[in-house]
């Protein structure tokens, strides 16, 4: 396991991402800093944009699917 695939779990398990994936919007990055890596998303990059509980947070393309990676793989250890 990867440290970005170590760091988006602990992230899960601290409650700071959540266990499913809400509906997302894509669009140019704006500068505003990855929710995953800490980077900042920048043109002529996208993002990938999401709300969860009123909350906004963006990430790199490449993060978001390490996102919906790690929550796929504990939902199938859950099962």
């Amino acid at each position: 396991m990867s440290s970005l695939d170590q760091a988006v779990t602990a992230k899960i398990q601290s409650g700071a991402l959540p266990k499913s994936i809400p509906e997302a919007r894509v669009g140019r990055g704006r500068g505003g800093r990855c929710a995953v890596c800490h980077v900042a998303i920048r043109p002529p990059d996208f993002e990938i944009e999401v709300e969860v509980e009123s909350r906004r947070g963006v990430f790199h393309q490449a993060c978001f699917n390490l996102w919906r990676d790690v929550v796929a793989g504990l939902r199938a250890q859950e099962s």
